[in-house]
């Protein structure tokens, strides 16, 4: 039996522990962003709802596997008691890495990585000298891909025990597919807490090749919206782990923000769709919809759009004004 066959071992048949509530806890609030100042970050992004496509992966009846614990790559460390289907995809298609490097009395080590033509997802484990206190929630530093600078848009991570912590990062290289290799660059710092307190630092350096599982993208013309908001779903990207609707229009990025419904021609129901938007120089906004599809025989997106309105000052909501449904093809 490799690595990647413990996936599929029965967890009926394995005694579990539980993860405590502070950790279940913890792990549902980690969604954040890998950047040293979130204030200049929420100049340029905003999200509605849970962004990160790998939050549900983590959250609930998450449980330990002791016995097996210490030989599983540690993306299939972190299992359900039920499938998950997008975390079987991170399972079936990863690349094991196992590089490790030690700074400062602390060693990372990369474990799995996973490129699908659009987005890029390392695993890693952080082992300190001595015990780590409080969650290590997100990291600064450089991701590189081919040279070029990469913010993080999710992050996951969760206690092992005292002294090491296992986590997972996902970041979006293009809205165009790759069909090549890619060189991915990692020089994380710090390790920060939810406060911005530094809990470990040092200068680890890591670097890797990455052949995409392949993904395709096209062209539409998908108008949606009303007299009010005249917003366009342009382009469909799709690989193995994410389909991501980009669009845009006319709405005011202080203060108005998509948000969406989808339901598919199978009848399953999508929840916690994350919706990022992107400021615009020509007063417009710009953003994407990332939504797993766990059945390539899924062909039809019914997308329900809803604006909420907020103060600018308080932040709290003044209005919803829901859009007429869309249906988006991914044939």
């Amino acid at each position: 039996m490799n690595e990647k066959d413990f996936i599929k071992l029965d967890v009926e048949e394995i005694e579990a522990v539980e993860l405590s509530d502070w950790e279940k806890s913890n792990i549902e609030k980690s969604v954040l962003r890998s950047t040293s100042s979130k204030k200049d970050a929420l100049k340029k992004w905003k999200w509605v709802s849970v962004v990160a496509m790998l939050t549900f992966i983590f959250t609930s009846s998450v449980i330990w596997l002791p016995a097996v614990a210490n030989r599983l790559p540690i993306v299939q460390q972190l299992l359900k008691s039920n499938d998950n289907p997008q975390l079987q995809v991170f399972s079936d298609y990863a690349t094991i890495i196992n590089q490790i490097d030690e700074s400062n009395g602390t060693s990372i080590e990369l474990a799995e990585a996973f490129f699908d033509g659009t987005i890029v997802s390392v695993s890693y484990e952080v082992k300190h000298e001595e015990p780590i206190n409080e969650p290590p929630l997100f990291w600064s530093g450089d991701l590189e891909v081919n040279g070029n600078n990469l913010d993080v848009r999710s992050h996951q991570i969760i206690k092992k025990n005292d002294d090491t912590w296992i986590g997972m990062f996902t970041a979006r290289i293009s809205d165009k597919v790759i069909d090549e290799t890619i060189n991915v660059q990692w020089r994380p710092k710090d390790f920060k807490g939810i406060e911005n307190t530094t809990l470990v630092e040092g200068l680890w350096n890591f670097q890797l090749e990455l052949t995409p599982t392949g993904a395709y993208s096209k062209k539409v013309n998908i108008p949606f919206g009303n007299e009010q908001y005249q917003l366009l779903c342009n382009q469909i990207t799709a690989g193995k782990y994410i389909t991501t609707l980009y669009f845009e229009g006319n709405l005011d990025w202080d203060t108005e923000f998509l948000m969406v419904d989808i339901q598919d021609n199978l009848g399953n129901i999508y929840e916690n769709v994350g919706t990022t938007t992107i400021k615009s120089d020509s007063g417009r906004v710009k953003g994407y919809i990332e939504v797993f599809i766990p059945d390539p025989s899924i062909r039809t997106l019914v997308i329900t759009p809803t604006i909420r309105i907020i103060d600018e000052k308080t932040l709290e909501r003044k209005e919803l004004v829901p859009l007429p449904s869309i249906n988006i093809s991914l044939g």
